[in-house]
């Protein structure tokens, strides 16, 4: 094989790793992003240790965080990764046994 052939599959392969691991993660960093500079007093939003939370204050980089009724924490705005709402749209669903279609009627 030419050494001229071998160097363009070394940079295809590079770029399809670059196309499918390294630009959806990228994208995803910019939403996680987006989503802590739009924090707003009253979101419901899932930090990631995965404990639900409503936001009560808000500063700089930090949050104030209620996780159950009078008990508030103060946590830094990097540890929100979505908003609750969110979090029941990314699961998948499942079928259930009474879900499941059949033609024998």
């Amino acid at each position: 094989m030419p050494p001229e052939l071998q160097l363009l599959v070394i940079v295809l392969a590079l770029l399809g790793f670059w196309a499918i691991v390294m630009r959806p993660a990228r994208v995803q960093q910019r939403r996680v992003a987006a989503l802590q500079a739009d924090l707003a007093v009253g979101d419901e939003v899932i930090i990631s240790a995965g404990i639900y939370a409503q936001v009560v204050a808000l500063e700089d980089d930090t949050v104030r965080l209620e996780v159950a009724p009078g008990t508030v924490i103060t946590a830094a705005r990097q540890v929100v990764v979505r908003r609750a709402g969110d979090a029941a749209s990314d699961r998948p669903t499942e079928a259930g046994p009474d879900d499941r279609t059949s033609d024998e009627h």
